[in-house]
Order: C-alpha cells, then structure tokens, then sequence
C-alpha cells in the first residue's frame, strides 16, 4: 500500500510541476530563459537609457538614430535615450538604470570584442541592461569621418540596443545582431529577419 501511495504521490507531484512550467516559446531571436520563455522588457517599455560622461559628445546623435531605427520598425516608442550624460565610475554594475559607457579599460584576453550589453532579467521580463563600448582596443566613427580602420558607432550601438531589448546574435540573413561588425561597415539599416524578430516582442 505505501509503494502504491508514494508512487501515486509521485506522479502527482510530478503532473502539477508539469502544469506549473510556463510553456516553452519559439525563439525568435531573443534570449531565452530556462523555461524557454523569451526574455524582453514586455510592457515596461520604453526602456530609459542614460549616457555616462565617458561617452564622446560628438556620438550622442549617433545613439539617438540608432535607438529611432529600432523604433521605427517597430511602430511604437522603445527608447527613451536621456542625453544629459551622468558622472559616477567608470564600473557598470547592476544598479536599476540602464547606462552606456564608453570603456577606457578592457580585458586584455577579450580585446577583440567591440562592446559588451549586459542583461539582468526576472521571470522572462528584463529589469536592467548597460552597454560597455570597448574604447581601448577601437576607434569609431560616425557619418562624415567614415574609416576602413575604425568603427561605424551608430552600427554598433544599434546592435547593443538589440541586445537590450532581449535579442541574441543572429549570423545569418544580414542581421544587425550578426556576431562582428566588420571595420568600416554601415550596418546601420535592420533587416527584414531583424524586424520579424522586433515583432514577436515588441
């Protein structure tokens, strides 16, 4: 009788455990929980973004039409880009506020990465992203002073802000969120792959 009952109880348990586990969701580009629920900023958008004075004056436009790209293929307002910069350190860290940082340090065993956005995220719902731009291994440019040797700023910023709307790398169908931007590169235009994917979420 207790085989019978503990084997019953098992099952039990194991059948509300099922039912209680959110329902796993096609990817669509975005990062996924352990759940296999896409994480996004859901209705919490539009997602407030400050810039820290490490940050050149000259690229505070080229932030601003990255973030109007997102949004304009989206149809509706992701971004609220705060242009009065904020001091404090120079060490992002989780603090509630979503921060740009241009990075005057970097690891040295990672000096090929060109920016990093890092994610913190509840449940399947994004609570905080800062994006560091590797200052230290890279040069930018933005518009007229257009460089084989450095890199396009709107174009990477917009990949950051794909990344802290939920999306992951997508190397294929000429994404924006492909892995590496290429020296001199005007990858400043979503593609068609970038905007099914905006959609699912936003």
């Amino acid at each position: 009788m207790w085989k019978w009952l503990g084997a019953a109880l098992l099952l039990t348990t194991a059948l509300f455990v099922q039912a209680c586990a959110p329902k796993a969701q096609e990817d669509c580009g975005f990062v996924q929980n352990s759940y296999g629920e896409r994480v996004s900023w859901k209705d919490q958008s539009p997602v407030t973004m400050y810039i820290h004075e490490s940050v050149p004056n000259e690229y505070i436009p080229a932030i601003v039409s990255a973030a109007e790209t997102w949004e304009r293929n989206a149809g509706r307002k992701l971004f609220n880009i705060v242009t009065t910069k904020v001091g404090g350190d120079l060490a992002p860290h989780k603090d509630g506020r979503n921060i740009i940082y241009f990075m005057s340090t970097w690891e040295a065993n990672r000096s090929t990465e060109q920016a990093r956005t890092n994610l913190y995220w509840v449940g399947d719902q994004i609570s905080e992203g800062d994006i560091r731009v590797n200052a230290k291994d890279f040069d930018f440019y933005w518009n007229s002073n257009r460089s084989s040797l450095k890199v396009n700023i709107e174009a990477l910023i917009l990949h950051e802000l794909g990344h802290v709307l939920g999306l992951k790398h997508r190397d294929s169908g000429g994404s924006v969120m492909a892995t590496y931007l290429p020296s001199g590169a005007d990858r400043v235009a979503l593609a068609s792959t970038d905007v099914s994917d905006l959609k699912c979420e936003y």
